[in-house]
């Protein structure tokens, strides 16, 4: 027997009435859940969570920041010396936002 399981979250939305389209809150949130993949690896995967990221989010707070590009040093398990540049902060990006304008302007 195989069990595949898919979609284990919900995405709930609350406009208490605040709404600026003519959609249910049920409604906008089926539209926002068709945009965003909120699945525990794709969510990892959008936002790099296992690069080197975590000393520079963990100091005044990790959100209204910059995005950029560092290079960072750190020795591996072996005891090599690895360098690699990673992203900062990518959840502070717009690359969304035309994705949720076309999806509301229908």
């Amino acid at each position: 027997m195989q069990l595949v399981l898919l979609n284990l979250w919900g995405l709930y939305v609350n406009t208490y009435g605040s709404s600026k389209v003519d959609l249910t809150d049920g409604e906008i949130a089926e539209k926002l859940a068709s945009i965003f993949d909120m699945r525990p690896y794709a969510i990892e995967t959008r936002f790099n969570l296992r690069s080197p990221i975590y000393r520079e989010t963990a100091a005044y707070g990790h959100m209204g920041r910059k995005t950029e590009v560092v290079t960072k040093e750190y020795a591996s398990p072996e005891g090599k010396k690895v360098s690699m540049d990673v992203k900062l902060f990518p959840w502070e990006e717009l690359n969304f936002v035309d994705k949720i304008k076309d999806a509301f302007d229908k």
